[in-house]
Formats: structure tokens, C-alpha cells, sequence
């Protein structure tokens, strides 16, 4: 009902804005007709007063001739452009139609003709009777005039008469419509009222339902309270066992953080007593072993001086003496790698490049380094935890990759260093080789994690079957 008042009153208003749209219009349409007809009346009085006058009737005079046509061309313009009208009525807006806008311009051009024309014979009326030339264009230029204010008139009531039309149209339609919308809000309320009342039955039918499913809801209530009873028992048993559970599994997970911390120890004290060996080994071989086949070296040459007769075995002291610097120089090597002395004499930083350049020596490929100054921000053991990994990581890229270009990338940042070493070479699958097994990551791969792990760093590596390796490393740093 509210929506079938509004639409009633929206259609009102609607209503009473074209009624007043179409009064203003017919209003309008009026006023211009009278205009147009005043034009007519103005000229042709004008010519009637021109003709008396020319023909030496001494009451006429010659202003009123002139005031009716500037009366003419004053309406004429006030049809263009709207304003006062004589006789007290207004047209309240221009002419808006361009056709009617052409017709009046063109009628306003024939006025000022016909105003000038009657000026030329006034001013010369003995030679503008009705056999010259003047007179003869001033008579056409006035039919011509009554003529297109004729048609101007006609096509104004054309627009007046269409008008009335719509205005009649509108009338019957908008009753039409109200009798539509209300027989619609007639049928829709009817139709709500039926669905009231099925609603009411159905509320109705549904509240006996209701009430006897109580009545069974209050006799299972019961049931249910002893089922309830029962089940609490049961969770309570069961919670009481979870409990256990649970106090057992944080015992055997405190357990294994206690065995991970001994594992880590000892994974340190492992690799630490590890570098003391290899320290001791290196310096058994460079001083014992070496020195050893340093005097051996020194006594065979001895021996060869003593041969002064004999070429052959002079020789052959010669190989024996040769293979004795290839086997010192082995020895050396070996030394070198067990534990290189220019990283404790040196620093980390040129123990990296004097490793760089070792492996370069046997490296058919391509190496480059490059590498900032990392010796202050490092403990001496840190820094051997760092060479080691390096030195695993070249092993690895030398024994296994396969490739022509290796870069080694040292960068020193804000409160950590980074390590990288990338290559071209075949690659492998990282998640099969760097799983959590030893087993299956292998001995170099993991002794690499836990070393990084023991420098509080991270390792990461991405690889891929036939598209390289980068292994990179972030430590941070750490003062002596």
C-alpha cells in the first residue's frame, strides 16, 4: 500500500509538471500568434498610411507611418528573443525552434527592406506613384511580408494544436495508470491477506507440532542425562590417559634436546680435537717425515759425488733424487692441507686466496674471487670453521662438478659475513643429496651444515642436474 501511494503521487507530480509545461507551451504559442498578427497589423497599416500620404491626404503624418513599422520590427524582434509585448503581455523565452527562428529572421530582413523602401518614397512621393519602379518592389516586398508572417502564424498554431493534443493524452493517461496501480495494490493485498492466513494455519500446525515434540524432548532429557554421565566418565578416563601421554612425550622430548645438545658437543669437541690432530700430523709430516727425506736427499747426493766412474747408477741417483723432491713436495702439500700455516700466520683472508690459487693450479677452467677483508671480525677457531667449509666446498666442485667457470664471493656486511660458491658444472638434486640422512646428503655435505651450524650461520644451496651449483653460507661476525 505505501509504494501504490507513492507511485500515485510521483504520477501527480509528474502530471502537474506537464500540465504546467504544457500551459506555459500553449501560453507561449498564444502570445506569439498575437505578436505575429500585431506584425501583420503594423505593416499593413503602415503601407495604408504611406499610400494616403503619397497621394497628398495632408492628415496623415509621416511619424505614425514610422512608429508603425518600428512597432513591427520591435515585435518582430521580441518574437526572437523574448521580453515585453504591447498590450501588457509578456514572452517570458526566446523562440527556440531553429525553423521558426529562420522564418522570423527572415521576416525581420523584409521589415528593414520594407521600412527603407517606404523612407525612399516618402522622401521622393512625386516619383514613386504607382507606375515606378519603387512602388512596384515596395507592393512586392509587402506581399511577400503578409505572406511569410502568414505561414509563421500557421505553423505557430500547427505547434499550438499538438500541444493541446499531448495535454488531452496526458490527461487520460495518467488516470489510466492510477486505475492500474490501484487495481494491482488491490489484487497484491488480497493475495497477501490469502498468504497471511496460510501462514497462520501453517504457524498454527507447526505450534502443535512443536509442543508434541517437547513433550518427547522432556522424555529423552532424561535419557540423556545418564548418557551424558556416562560419556563424561568415559573422557574423563580417556583424558586422564592423554595426560600420561603427553607427560611421557615431554619427557622423551626433553630427553632428545638433551641428547641433540650431547650430539652437538660432542660434534664440536670431535671436530676441534680433529683440527689438533691434523695440526699435529701436519707438523709430524713437514718436520719428521720431511726433514727425513730431506737428509736422505742430502746423503744420496752424497753418494752420487762418490760415483765419479760410474754413469749409470749416477743416473739413476738422479731419478732417486728427483722423486725424493716430488715425495717432499707431496709431504708439503699434505701439510699444507691437514693445516695450512698461512692461515695462522696470515689471517682468513689469505688463506682463502693462497686457497683459491692452489686449486686454480689443477683447475682446467676458469676461477675468480672476489673477496673483502674479514681477518679482524673472526675468531682464530671461526676462522678455521670458514676455511674448512671453503676447502670442502672447492674439493667438491674439483671432484664432482665437472665445471669450466667457478666464482668464490666474499662479502662483508652489517653484523654478518657471506660466503659463495657458485660453478657451472653438471649439478645434482638437492633434495635427494642434501636431505636431513647423512646417508644420503653424504659425509662432505653434512660435516659442511654442522660446521656453518657450530658459526651460528646458515647454509643454503640450490642446484640443478645440468645447470651448476651455489652454495652459500652467511656467518655473523664475531671478535677475539
Amino acid at each position: 500500500m505505501p509504494a501504490t501511494v507513492f507511485l500515485i503521487g510521483v504520477l501527480s507530480l509528474i502530471l502537474l509538471f506537464w500540465v504546467e509545461r504544457i500551459s506555459s507551451r500553449l501560453h507561449i504559442d498564444e502570445m506569439l500568434v498575437d505578436a505575429v498578427k500585431d506584425v501583420q497589423i503594423h505593416t499593413a497599416t503602415a503601407h495604408l498610411r504611406l499610400e494616403e500620404i503619397i497621394r497628398g491626404e495632408p492628415e496623415v503624418e509621416v511619424s505614425r507611418v514610422l512608429a508603425e513599422l518600428d512597432q513591427a520590427l520591435q515585435l518582430i524582434n521580441v518574437i526572437l528573443e523574448g521580453g515585453a509585448v504591447e498590450n501588457d503581455y509578456w514572452i517570458t523565452e526566446p523562440l527556440k525552434d531553429p525553423e521558426l527562428r529562420a522564418r522570423a529572421d527572415v521576416i525581420r530582413t523584409l521589415l528593414s527592406r520594407f521600412k527603407a523602401i517606404s523612407l525612399d518614397r516618402l522622401h521622393d512621393s512625386k516619383r514613386s506613384g504607382s507606375s515606378s519602379a519603387l512602388y512596384l518592389q515596395f507592393h512586392s516586398i509587402f506581399g511577400e511580408l503578409l505572406s511569410k508572417t502568414r505561414q509563421l502564424e500557421d505553423i505557430i498554431e500547427q505547434d499550438k494544436l499538438e500541444n493541446q493534443k499531448k495535454s488531452r493524452q496526458l490527461f487520460l493517461g495518467i488516470p489510466a495508470i492510477w486505475a492500474l496501480i490501484v487495481i494491482t495494490a488491490t489484487a497484491g493485498l488480497w493475495n497477501r491477506e490469502r498468504q497471511r492466513k496460510r501462514a497462520e494455519e501453517n504457524l498454527f500446525m507447526a505450534n502443535e507440532q512443536l509442543l508434541i515434540q517437547a513433550e518427547e524432548l522432556t522424555i529423552h532429557r532424561g535419557h540423556l542425562a545418564e548418557l551424558v554421565d556416562a560419556r563424561t566418565a568415559e573422557l574423563a578416563a580417556v583424558n586422564e590417559h592423554l595426560r600420561a601421554e603427553i607427560s611421557e612425550r615431554e619427557q622423551a622430548e626433553a630427553a632428545l634436546k638433551e641428547s641433540e645438545q650431547q650430539l652437538q658437543l660432542l660434534s664440536s669437541r670431535l671436530m676441534t680435537a680433529q683440527e689438533t690432530e691434523r695440526k699435529t700430523i701436519s707438523r709430524e709430516l713437514h718436520d719428521e717425515l720431511g726433514h727425513a727425506l730431506t737428509i736422505m736427499k742430502l746423503r744420496l747426493r752424497s753418494v752420487e759425488r762418490g760415483l765419479q766412474g760410474n754413469a749409470e747408477i749416477k743416473n739413476k741417483c738422479e731419478d732417486i733424487i728427483d722423486y725424493i723432491d716430488q715425495t717432499i713436495e707431496n709431504v708439503r702439500r699434505l701439510s699444507r692441507d691437514l693445516s695450512p700455516a698461512i692461515l695462522e700466520d696470515l689471517g682468513l683472508t689469505a688463506a682463502i686466496r693462497w686457497l683459491v690459487d692452489n686449486f686454480n693450479r689443477n683447475f682446467e677452467g676458469a676461477i675468480s674471487l672476489t673477496m673483502d677483508d674479514v681477518d679482524p671480525l673472526f675468531s682464530g677457531d671461526d676462522q678455521i670453521m670458514i676455511y674448512r667449509v671453503l676447502q670442502e666446498a672447492l674439493t667438491n666442485v674439483g671432484k664432482h662438478a665437472n665445471a669450466t667457470d667457478v666464482s668464490v664471493v666474499v662479502r662483508k656486511l652489517e653484523g654478518v659475513v657471506t660466503f659463495c660458491i657458485e660453478d657451472n658444472g653438471r649439478g645434482f638434486n638437492p633434495p635427494r643429496s642434501f636431505g636431513t640422512d647423512v646417508a644420503v646428503k653424504g659425509l662432505g655435505l653434512a660435516i659442511m651444515e654442522e660446521r656453518v651450524r657450530m658459526l651460528r650461520g646458515t647454509l643454503e644451496m640450490q642446484s640443478q642436474e645440468g645447470k651448476g651449483t651455489r652454495i652459500a653460507f652467511n656467518v655473523p661476525t664475531r671478535k677475539e
